[in-house]
């Protein structure tokens, strides 16, 4: 327990307070183990020396943190990474800011927490590793499907003797078969993850949704859509589960396609903005009644439609990009005329960014 003399009061003593680093001189002035045996030695060292200490990745994290308490704002328990000696240790670090006459005073309440973060890490990889394979299945199986289901569409018109028709048609049930499978699937596994921890991770959204628009345009011909993309910059980053997002990204790309008349014009744009990054999906397709547009984020929505082709749907698909967004902090809004087409608009806030497990 640290105890305090204050300048006007009787000997105070502070409960949960293993570590206190006097802010004038950078002097520890009480540290209880296992702290010293972590940072030994710190006296001496200045700011600059101790926060060489922190592992280079979690720096930024430390000086906002200093920051926000400085200013009097609530922080938390912060995870950091220190090195000791030649191993890296993982400790929950939650501090306060306290005046004493002239003194400034950092307190500091810090567990090692090195083997909860590694279990942690653990359940990440292999949540990692089921991610993987839902993208796998809604995007890298289901895109080739689609496409080979289109392609028996365009022999169905040409001139085929009817036995040859029908082995195009049973193939082309088959293959329907097999999406509408992928799709049940995928769908109820993000469902049954409601819950579950986001693995995210650093990605440029520029440069992933130009990929994946790119993909878009090579079948042009078939889909008989076009694709366009645009980006106020080449790098954008945002911290992303990047298979849950590519869940939205498909979503909102079939439902284009669905509701967008051949000849068509599919666009995405991603702006840079000053406080969020704005990532917009907009079609010139049939676009939705007004009466159903509070509806359209519904589970089981009652604004569910069969698309042009009557291609079925099970009433979730934007239910799950909602949720979706929603565990990433970020809000999606729906845009749309009836006959003119419908915008999907995503804001980002930029401290999406900000460093966590």
């Amino acid at each position: 327990m640290y105890k305090i003399t204050p300048s006007s009061a009787n000997e105070i003593n502070i409960g949960n307070i293993n570590f206190v680093l006097a802010i004038n001189d950078w002097q520890v002035v009480y540290a209880e183990a296992p702290i010293p045996e972590l940072i030994q030695p710190a006296n001496g060292l200045g700011a600059e020396g101790l926060l060489k200490l922190v592992f280079e990745d979690d720096r930024d994290l430390i000086i906002q943190t200093y920051r926000e308490v400085a200013e009097g704002l609530p922080v938390g328990m912060q995870r950091i990474r220190i090195y000791s000696g030649d191993k890296l240790v993982w400790l929950g670090v939650t501090p306060m800011l306290l005046f004493n006459g002239d003194e400034k005073l950092l307190l500091a309440s810090i567990k090692v927490i090195t083997a909860e973060v590694e279990n942690l890490e653990t359940f990440l990889k292999f949540a990692n590793k089921k991610n993987s394979i839902l993208q796998m299945l809604s995007h890298d199986l289901r895109g080739p499907l689609t496409v080979a289901r289109s392609l028996t569409k365009i022999l169905d018109n040409d001139n085929i003797p009817s036995s040859s028709l029908e082995k195009i048609n049973a193939i082309s049930e088959i293959i329907a078969q097999s999406i509408d499978l992928i799709e049940d699937l995928v769908d109820k596994e993000l469902l049954d993850t409601v819950e579950a921890p986001l693995v995210k991770k650093r990605v440029n959204i520029t440069k992933k949704l130009a990929e994946y628009i790119e993909q878009c345009k090579r079948s042009e011909e078939i889909t008989e859509r076009k694709f366009t993309f645009v980006s106020s910059d080449d790098h954008i980053p945002l911290r992303l589960d990047e298979a849950k997002f590519m869940q939205v990204v498909n979503n909102l790309i079939t439902n284009a396609l669905k509701f967008t008349h051949v000849n068509g014009t599919i666009s995405v744009e991603v702006i840079d903005q000053m406080e969020a990054v704005q990532i917009t999906f907009k079609d010139d397709g049939v676009g939705i009644p007004k009466d159903l547009l509070p509806f359209v984020f519904d589970r089981y929505t009652i604004a569910k439609r069969e698309g042009l082709n009557g291609e079925p749907t099970t009433g979730l698909g934007l239910f799950i990009v909602k949720e979706i967004i929603t565990w990433h902090g970020a809000t999606i809004q729906c845009q749309s005329n009836e006959g003119s087409g419908t915008a999907f608009v995503m804001n980002f806030p930029k401290n999406n960014t900000i460093i966590e497990l």
